[in-house]
């Protein structure tokens, strides 16, 4: 980058004061992660908008700590201060800061431009790519998923599990137990009887795929709205998303973040069920086409940040990838277009990069055909 140019991005990009932050440490933005030397004093002219911030320490023997980090959405000139902790090898809270020593470094804050790397723009794919995964994150679904601060933490719930009684809508789940739940709580999962561990802090919208029709519904109503989960998210766009799709997506794009960012457990099970959730309607995708164009733009980005053992080892689990397409696949209109040109293009993009095939549903039908096909025997010679 020429100097004219990084002139312009100065005022008009984030900085992000690291101070006291140990030798050796791991310390990332998005996709770029370095081991910082002694000199290190943080990152500057980081473009406006959501990014994670991420550390891990090394020990002398060069075994790498866990991942952690925290969602910052940076508003454009927005200078923040963290300072390292080294009793807990952690940061301090916010609050644990001097607001007026803070002051001071916001006011000379470039006494430190020296020490402060810069946001790699150039090439620019990292950049674009992490765009990509995150466009549709706002920051208001930071906040209220992320409400520490936008931390992603791997402590789990350490406090004895608490039976409940069963639910009686989807808003009662053992999810919304868990949304509703301490950052210290274990919840339980009835159907197998055994304890789940929550993340502290992460507070993913709970809904029930098991509880996918209205309170008080008939039994036609609950066998329909159980086999098609279009009721389910019409709900969850009405209460939670305010109509908007895209946010529902935006939450789909952070569970998935939190999974391939800082490898967090809460956020592969918030991602399987929405992508379970989506790929369950039959009446939305009639109804709202574009939201399903979206939702197969999303899900591809994602899986293509996926390695491919990753996709065989854990996206493949029980086949789950490929049950959802299907379901999808089998419901998507023959009048939708546009949804169908970007089925074949996913389909295209599994076949390229994962070297894996979704048959045609007609292929599928002719299987199902030969298989209750009547078996022809000779009698003359049977064997």
């Amino acid at each position: 980058m020429d100097q004219e140019t990084a002139n312009q991005l100065y005022d008009v990009g984030g900085k992000l004061l690291f101070l006291n932050a140990p030798e050796r440490l791991e310390f990332g933005i998005d996709y770029n992660a370095w081991t910082i030397g002694p000199l290190f004093k943080g990152v500057k002219l980081i473009p406006p908008g959501l990014h994670f911030i991420y550390f891990s320490t090394t020990s002398k023997e060069g075994i790498q700590g866990i991942r952690t980090g925290f969602f910052k959405y940076f508003d454009t000139g927005e200078i923040v201060v963290r300072e390292w902790n080294p009793k807990i090898e952690d940061l301090y809270g916010e609050s644990e800061l001097d607001p007026s020593q803070v002051e001071r470094y916001i006011i000379n804050i470039r006494d430190f431009d020296r020490n402060m790397g810069p946001y790699p723009l150039d090439p620019p794919t990292y950049y674009q790519r992490w765009q990509h995964l995150t466009n549709h994150i706002t920051p208001g679904l930071v906040k209220r998923i992320l409400p520490n601060n936008g931390r992603v933490s791997h402590l789990p719930a350490v406090t004895p599990a608490v039976e409940n009684e069963e639910p009686e809508a989807s808003t009662t789940s053992a999810a919304a137990t868990a949304a509703a739940a301490t950052p210290t709580t274990t919840i339980r999962d009835r159907r197998k009887g055994q304890g789940i561990e929550k993340e502290e802090g992460m507070e993913f919208t709970p809904f029930d795929l098991r509880q996918s029709f209205p309170s008080g519904a008939t039994g036609d109503q609950v066998t329909k709205w159980s086999l098609d989960k279009s009721w389910l998210v019409k709900d969850l766009l009405q209460r939670v998303y305010r109509g908007d799709h895209r946010l529902l997506l935006g939450e789909m794009q952070l569970a998935f973040v939190c999974l391939l960012m800082a490898q967090n457990f809460s956020g592969f099970q918030q991602w399987k069920q929405i992508v379970h959730l989506l790929c369950s309607c039959h009446e939305m995708v009639h109804d709202h086409p574009t939201l399903f164009v979206d939702f197969l733009d999303t899900l591809q980005q994602q899986l293509e940040e996926c390695p491919v053992d990753f996709f065989r080892d854990i996206l493949s689990e029980n086949n789950f990838i490929a049950s959802m397409l299907k379901n999808l696949r089998d419901v998507i209109p023959p009048s939708s277009t546009a949804l169908y040109t970007k089925f074949n293009k996913m389909k295209q993009f599994l076949s390229t990069r994962f070297q894996w095939e979704l048959p045609d549903q007609a292929d599928e039908d002719e299987e199902e055909e030969d298989d209750d096909a009547p078996v022809v025997v000779d009698l003359e010679n049977p064997y």
